[in-house]
């Protein structure tokens, strides 16, 4: 259940050295290692053979196939960035990002995209701040594919200011008793069936704001009053919310220290945001690869619509974009990497790089694919387009894991200083 797991499936022979390390001169050449191009090219073979043809039935059945969830877990996908002694991968940020590459562009309405980056940040964020009680229990679960990880934080009336958060847990003799609002949560009916639970941020000092913030595993149980929300796009993918009164976890399942989980738990976010840039930036190239061969082949007043120098003109525009859009991406990973590492950068370099691949892939990932339905006349438009599925998953991450408008906030707080922000 390593790298090489993966390779197994597809290339029995070859051997992987999961120690590298990438020095800065590797990130300004831009090459990836030998390792990571073997598990691009395995992940890619994997995702167009086992994941592309199914799309079609995805969507009209509203949820991802349980034969791509077992050969995700096969291929060791789920576990990617849990440590190799609990049977993960033990794969840094830039690795996970590669597979998510390649996992959006054979599914480009984002379902499948949204359970992978979810389940590897968060058993990331678990992984390093969990209890070796919790570990022990919950992680060979979740490198098998046995269970997932979700995140629990937003509210019916809060998103990103944790500050007006309402739920709270109180602190007992044995652990902690929960009561929780938890709405617009990623992968709910997911972890209702496979098993697994949150990272849930909840209040353990109500009178302290965000320093009384704790991070808390909850595990999917019964006692959790589940309701389904429908997305605008992401057809596979599950969303709702949960509410809970009185839920008793025990203390293995704090993450982090008590109080201090508004320090971590971005963190989890700012993976999530990587892993999102190197997504929206995958499915918007994918879309462009599909208009290019609409305009080579569809004609208008007797010539290709590719020859068209107004449609060349928007072509190049979009092309440039995501090209820089994915190498943000894949930057903002290598500096959260190196940090993690204590390797020169700090947590607001962390930030405000996340924040610029997130803001600019998107934002130009949406125009794009908007682009590329456009230019496909009134196909662009039907259901029966790709494009079509991709503009309403893509849109999603406009508002997931911190929406546009937050990240232009961490990058001028982080350009100005704190001292300017109201």
């Amino acid at each position: 259940m390593l790298y090489c797991a993966i390779l197994n499936w597809y290339e029995p022979n070859n051997k992987l050295n999961v120690s590298n390390r990438y020095g800065r001169d590797q990130m300004l050449d831009f090459t990836f290692s030998e390792e990571q191009n073997l598990i691009r090219e395995s992940a890619r073979q994997f995702c167009q053979k086992e994941i592309a043809p199914k799309v079609r039935d995805m969507i009209s059945a509203r949820k991802i196939p349980d034969s791509v969830v077992s050969g995700l877990a096969r291929m060791n996908f789920l576990g990617m960035t849990v440590p190799q002694r609990y049977g993960g991968m033990g794969a840094d940020a830039v690795t996970t990002g590669i597979v998510a590459e390649e996992i959006a562009r054979a599914d480009p309405t984002a379902s499948i995209p949204v359970m992978f980056l979810v389940d590897n940040a968060w058993s990331y964020l678990l992984s390093k701040y969990g209890t070796d009680e919790l570990k022990e229990s919950l992680l060979p679960d979740v490198a098998r594919g046995r269970k997932l990880v979700g995140i629990a934080s937003t509210e019916p009336d809060f998103g990103s200011d944790i500050g007006s958060m309402k739920s709270y847990a109180n602190v007992t003799e044995d652990g902690f008793e929960v009561h929780a609002d938890k709405s617009f949560i990623s992968l709910v009916r997911d972890i209702k069936q496979m098993g697994g639970g949150y990272v849930t941020v909840v209040k353990t000092d109500r009178s302290a704001g965000t320093r009384g913030t704790s991070l808390l595993y909850l595990p999917h149980s019964d006692n959790l009053e589940v309701s389904y929300l429908e997305e605008m796009g992401r057809e596979g993918s599950s969303w709702g919310a949960f509410k809970t009164s009185g839920e008793k976890v025990p203390k293995a399942n704090l993450i982090g220290e008590l109080n201090k989980g508004f320090h971590i738990i971005h963190e989890g976010f700012e993976f999530a945001r990587g892993l999102i840039a190197v997504i929206a930036a995958a499915t918007a190239q994918n879309s462009i690869e599909n208009a290019i061969a609409y305009m080579k082949n569809r004609k208008a007043f007797g010539t290709e619509i590719a020859k068209f120098q107004g449609l060349q003109f928007d072509l190049a525009g979009n092309v440039a974009r995501m090209e820089a859009a994915m190498t943000m991406g894949y930057k903002s990973l290598w500096i959260y990497d190196r940090e993690q590492k204590g390797e020169g950068y700090t947590r607001f370099d962390v930030s405000k790089n996340m924040a610029i691949a997130k803001l600019i892939s998107t934002t130009w990932a949406f125009d794009a694919i908007n682009d590329a339905l456009q230019w496909q006349g009134a196909y662009g438009y039907s259901k029966d387009c790709p494009e079509e599925w991709a503009l309403r998953g893509v849109r999603s991450f406009l508002l997931a894991e911190g929406s546009r408008e937050i990240m232009k906030v961490i990058i001028a707080r982080e350009t100005l200083g704190k001292e300017y922000m109201k």
